[in-house]
């Protein structure tokens, strides 16, 4: 047996030839550099490692985190199992409050209530102002209040991270593996001072990723535009995951503030309280009434791999009008002939409902078309055929139709 050989069967995984992506490629176990953020009976090592990149970069697993920064404030609890706030409902959680966790973004602004249940850690900022992170950055399952002062419309921007145990290779004990591949998952509501909801997660957030393990075999990543796709990578469980690879984007510098373009980003996949597992977790179960409003459903939102994507961030810019105006102005604008081929018309009243920008989007999330130049027939040219979504952009509002190309 040559030495050669030998070597191949000691790493039979795949070169890095085999990727084509824009990915750092990390193999193996993390360096552990913290022990664990955060004791909780029954949960699990929360611990942060470093590994180094065949490009040499080094990367933070499972992602760079401001748990440990104090000028980054904690958000409320709504139910956690770790400090015994163990709240029936909304109304009992918020009355445990007395204000001083409301964080001024904008002094004349409004107060706004969210309510967050993040698998497992989240941090979110408002305009670039950090205003809440998660209590918990791995187990037992908890959720959250942020309270905060702005004024519409706003950005919100929130880091998502689902831990790992394997620092490095994404994994956790679980069904007798110690390998197996945990999923992440995040569901939000933001309420305002009368108690209406004027955001909730769907698809009209932006989902991007920037750790992705385990990957057991280099070949399965692709990416489509800015879409970082893992669906034909295998999940499975297993206890030999020690030359598994992990694959790592740098975040950009400024993807907290409302300026930071998102617009070729994925929009963020929805999935199913099933899906996510939550029927058992009274952190979730307490509070249906809050994510699953029967006439204004929230949903988990993730990027395009809820299994192999650790590190997410999601975006939404809320709109300067009511719940009410937003439905008025989307009953108002229309889209026609749907289908069609390259063109198509609005039927609006441009004196009410002056529009700035009009975008074309796949349903990778990737940008198309964009026209700043508004008139009655918007002529897009060749796109192949299928669905899109067209976002209608102006100062006040921001709606996505549906279009269909012959």
């Amino acid at each position: 047996m040559t030495k050669y050989f030998y070597l191949l069967l000691l790493f039979p995984i795949f070169s890095c030839a085999q990727y084509l992506g824009t990915g750092s490629i990390t193999q193996g176990l993390a360096t552990a550099t913290s022990g664990n953020l955060y004791s909780c009976t029954n949960g699990r090592i929360a611990a942060l490692g470093t590994i180094t990149a065949t490009d040499n970069t080094v990367w933070t697993v499972p992602a760079v985190t401001n748990f440990t920064n104090n000028l980054f404030p904690f958000a409320s609890n709504l139910y956690n199992e770790c400090t015994g706030n163990l709240y029936a409902n909304s109304t009992a959680a918020l009355a445990a409050l007395n204000g001083s966790d409301i964080v001024t973004v904008d002094t004349n602004g409004e107060i706004i209530t969210a309510y967050i249940f993040a698998d497992n850690y989240f941090e979110m900022y408002i305009n670039g102002v950090p205003v809440g992170k998660d209590n918990v950055p791995f187990t037992q399952f908890n959720s959250n209040i942020v309270r905060f002062k702005v004024n519409r419309p706003f950005t919100i921007s929130m880091l998502l991270v689902d831990w790992e145990e394997r620092l490095g290779v994404g994994g956790e004990t679980n069904g007798g593996f110690n390998y197996h591949c945990g999923d992440g998952g995040m569901v939000a509501v933001f309420k305002d001072a009368s108690n209406t909801i004027i955001a909730k997660t769907g698809s009209d957030w932006k989902a991007q990723t920037f750790y992705t393990a385990p990957i057991m075999n280099l070949s399965c990543p692709t990416e489509s535009g800015t879409s970082r796709l893992s669906a034909n990578c295998s999940t499975a469980d297993s206890n030999a995951g020690t030359a598994y690879y992990g694959l790592h984007w740098a975040r950009p510098s400024n993807w907290t503030l409302a300026t930071f373009d998102d617009s070729s980003w994925p929009a963020a996949t929805t999935f199913t309280n099933a899906t996510i597992g939550v029927d058992n977790k009274p952190a979730y179960t307490n509070f249906t009434t809050i994510f699953d409003d029967v006439s204004n459903d929230a949903q988990f939102i993730w990027s395009k791999n809820v299994i192999l994507d650790n590190e997410v961030i999601v975006r939404k810019t809320v709109s300067s009008l009511s719940v009410y105006d937003f439905e008025n102005v989307n009953s108002k604008i229309n889209i026609y002939p749907n289908p069609t081929k390259n063109q198509f018309n609005l039927d609006y009243d441009a004196a009410v409902f002056p529009i700035n920008k009009i975008q074309i989007i796949n349903t990778f999330g990737e940008l198309l078309f964009e026209t700043n130049t508004i008139s009655n027939s918007i002529k897009f040219g060749t796109i192949p055929s299928g669905m899109y979504f067209v976002k209608i952009i102006s100062d006040k509002f921001e709606i996505t139709k549906k279009l269909i190309v012959e």
